[in-house]
């Protein structure tokens, strides 16, 4: 029973902050490793057995975390704005769920697997952690399952802002922590040569925002001209630095007038407008 014990002492977080996209890759076999690995092959070998009942549960609890979490999750935040552009509001996380019809599911270890109400038996305890000016009050946990204990962890890391998500470009799971709005973890992206998945969407998204709008392209156009002036000597740093300010003000007051215009036509005006603007001498 030491798994259980060690499973249970676990510091407050530290698997839902660390390791929790690993339910998402790793096999259930794989949580076994080294000699354990090789005793658990030999085991499964065997005709007429059963499993002990506390790994038997562990794997039942793998696999829904798996499977109905990452259900869960996926749900709540499809066509969800994650990196947030200028106008869009983003979505509090509970009115999101709720507008999602998940209210309901938070309820349980399952989810809303379970018709029934399978609240996590917890034994919560205080103590004192540290001495003299360095003590604190601190909540010590005891749970019996490992689905009982991601679930407290899972529903307090939401409850604080951390929130799983599906990296848009490899889908592997990472943790976004409170205030931040990113769609793209930053592991190493596949097959890019050592660039994170965060670099290569930041790069695919401003490539796309600047193909589509005509206004960053005249901002961009006019920031390249500028800029090879300071290599030649014709600006100095400090004035580019004074020009991109004010060229970057007045592309967002531009890009506001572009997103409300009414027709291509006047889109064109607003473009022409900012060129001329952008390229006084």
């Amino acid at each position: 029973m030491d798994m259980k014990k060690g499973l249970a002492s676990l510091p407050l977080y530290r698997l839902y902050l660390e390791d929790f996209r690993v339910f998402g890759d790793m096999p259930v076999e794989a949580f076994a490793v080294g000699e354990a690995q090789d005793a658990f092959a030999e085991f499964v070998m065997q005709e007429d057995h059963d499993l002990p009942a506390f790994m038997q549960q562990q794997i039942d609890d793998i696999r829904l975390i798996q499977e109905r979490y990452a259900w869960f999750l996926d749900g709540v935040f499809a066509g969800a704005v994650f990196e947030k552009k200028k106008g869009q509001k983003k979505i509090p996380l509970a009115p999101m769920i709720c507008s999602r019809g998940y209210g309901a599911f938070i309820s349980g270890v399952s989810l809303g697997e379970n018709p029934e109400t399978d609240a996590p038996p917890v034994k919560t305890q205080y103590r004192i952690r540290g001495e003299k000016e360095k003590a604190e009050i601190v909540e010590k946990m005891y749970f019996d399952r490992l689905l009982d204990f991601v679930y407290v962890e899972f529903m307090k890391g939401l409850q604080k802002g951390f929130v799983p998500k599906r990296c848009t470009n490899c889908g592997r799971w990472f943790l976004q922590k409170p205030g931040a709005t990113y769609a793209y973890c930053t592991e190493p992206a596949p097959g890019q040569d050592g660039k994170t998945c965060r670099e290569i969407g930041a790069s695919s998204s401003f490539r796309s925002k600047v193909e589509n709008n005509d206004v960053w392209k005249v901002h961009q156009r006019a920031y390249k001209k500028y800029f090879a002036r300071i290599r030649s000597g014709l600006m100095t740093k400090s004035e580019f630095e004074v020009w991109s300010r004010q060229a970057a003000e007045l592309r967002d007051a531009a890009l506001e007038r572009y997103a409300r215009a009414e027709n291509e036509e006047e889109r064109q005006r607003i473009a022409q407008e900012v060129t001329e603007a952008l390229n006084t001498e």
